[in-house]
């Protein structure tokens, strides 16, 4: 019998707008949970959704910090204008996540915003 050590409990975020573009306005999207008995928690990426309310189809970046300090933890998705895009564990990179993460659509052509869910599998 082997033991998945990977095996975690799964946690859905919150629907987040994202309604600026740019590094500088990346949004908070799945924050990191910290326990008072291990401290800090990691968590492996499972899930986006992504419903584009932009009048154009727009590059969502997914990964930690804000501004100068953003770093891409994915490839950035391309979002499709008017659809709900649901990427699922197959179509994403195995990432394990060791801070928050944060989003940004990189342009909003004419206006508009993009909602962003996230899943994730909290590991330890």
């Amino acid at each position: 019998m082997s033991v998945d050590l990977l095996k975690g409990v799964p946690v859905v975020g919150a629907v987040v707008n994202l309604a600026v573009a740019g590094a500088a306005a990346a949004t908070l999207v799945f924050a990191l949970a910290a326990s008072p008995l291990y401290g800090a928690r990691t968590y492996k990426l499972k899930r986006i959704k992504i419903r584009n309310n932009v009048a154009g189809n727009c590059w969502i970046q997914f990964g930690t910090g804000v501004a100068a300090a953003f770093v891409n933890s994915i490839p950035p998705l391309y979002s499709l204008n008017n659809l709900n895009q649901d990427f699922a564990e197959g179509d994403l990179p195995t990432v394990i996540f060791t801070a928050t993460m944060t989003a940004f659509p990189a342009t909003l052509p004419g206006g508009g915003s993009v909602d962003v869910q996230v899943e994730v599998e909290e590991i330890g």
